[in-house]
């Protein structure tokens, strides 16, 4: 196995094992975030401090920005996700083409597809062009 191989294999191992640790924090932070009672507590603290419409409009103005500061909190958490699923993505394509890369190297090239080679448009010569 070449230097370049392992050394790609290696490399792509170790991005892998960041996202892949970038996601277990992101589920950290979403557990402690759903772990939080404070945003349900109060809520039913303020609903239940009475009906009238005063006590009603204190806990809206309660609740909401509590309710924006959560829903920015999943944003980043859902942002914080896809960048850590990007870069295990990445760790794994440096890992593959770190284990296949003998197979680009080769001086045969024997992994051009047979297909492209007898392309049935490049083996007319002119005349055949011209007489269809």
């Amino acid at each position: 196995m070449r230097a370049y191989s392992i050394v790609g294999r290696g490399l792509g191992l170790i991005v892998f094992l960041v996202g892949i640790a970038m996601l277990a924090g992101v589920f950290w932070f979403g557990f402690k975030i759903f772990q939080d009672p404070g945003f349900v507590a109060s809520a039913s603290k303020s609903a239940s401090a009475g009906a009238a419409g005063t006590a009603a409009t204190n806990s809206a103005a309660s609740i909401l920005p509590r309710l924006v500061v959560l829903l920015v909190q999943l944003v980043f958490l859902l942002a914080m996700c896809v960048a850590a699923s990007l870069i295990a993505s990445k760790g794994i394509q440096l890992y593959a083409a770190g284990s296949l890369s003998h197979l680009h190297a080769s001086p045969d090239r024997r992994d051009i597809p047979v297909v492209l080679a007898h392309h049935p448009v490049r083996d007319k010569t002119d005349t055949d062009v011209l007489s269809d």
